[in-house]
């Protein structure tokens, strides 16, 4: 057992398919930056799945946002 500072917080996010997600994996967005982000994903013809969390939080996965040129 490690000490408590060493300890690792697990904070998980729930998908829109109900699949549980680890926080480093997403990237939690505004309204305008999820609609900047889909408005470039189509025009670079790549994939990006907007999820929406809890309390109406809009969310991506960091690898679909590294792939979009900003």
């Amino acid at each position: 057992m490690g000490t408590k500072g060493e300890e690792r917080q697990w904070h998980l996010v729930r998908n829109d398919n109900g699949e549980w997600i680890s926080d480093e994996n997403v990237e939690f967005l505004s309204n305008e930056e999820a609609r900047h982000l889909q408005i470039m994903a189509k025009m670079a013809g790549k994939k990006l799945s907007i999820q929406h969390g809890c309390d109406g939080e809009l969310w991506c996965y960091k690898h679909e946002k590294k792939t979009i040129k900003i």
